[in-house]
């Protein structure tokens, strides 16, 4: 009997886990996401500074994204960051464009990935 009351505790502290990590995973790719929506454009003085800002909200989320996401989504992610902040600094409006739109995307494709629902346990 002992042994099924451990393993039902074990059952709910993973659940919970999954459920806590979903929850984090989506508030930073949320926060990422509305950070992004409101980028200035290039031609802006604050393009720079704001570009910064958001790569290093992601290098500060990154050590727990890093503990669930794959490697390749949160790499990804990490490498738009960088080119955002590079075109930022060139003044590359398409590169800086093209990096948001990117950056939009693996974002996007980590919240949907980390999503929780009754299919994604499965």
């Amino acid at each position: 009997m002992k042994h099924i009351v451990v393993i039902l505790v074990l059952l709910v502290l993973l659940s919970v886990f999954v459920v806590l990590n979903a929850v984090y995973i989506n508030k930073v790719a949320n926060r990422m996401l509305d950070a992004v929506s409101v980028l200035p454009p290039i031609a802006d003085e604050t393009a720079v500074s704001a570009a910064q800002s958001l790569r290093e909200n992601w290098l500060r989320a990154t050590p727990f994204v890093d503990l669930t996401v794959s490697y390749l989504l949160s790499d990804r992610v990490c490498e738009q960051t960088a080119l955002l902040v590079s075109c930022a600094e060139a003044g590359d409006v398409y590169g800086y464009a093209s990096a948001r739109a990117i950056l939009s995307d693996a974002l996007e494709d980590m919240r949907r990935t980390e999503l929780f629902s009754p299919v994604s346990l499965f």
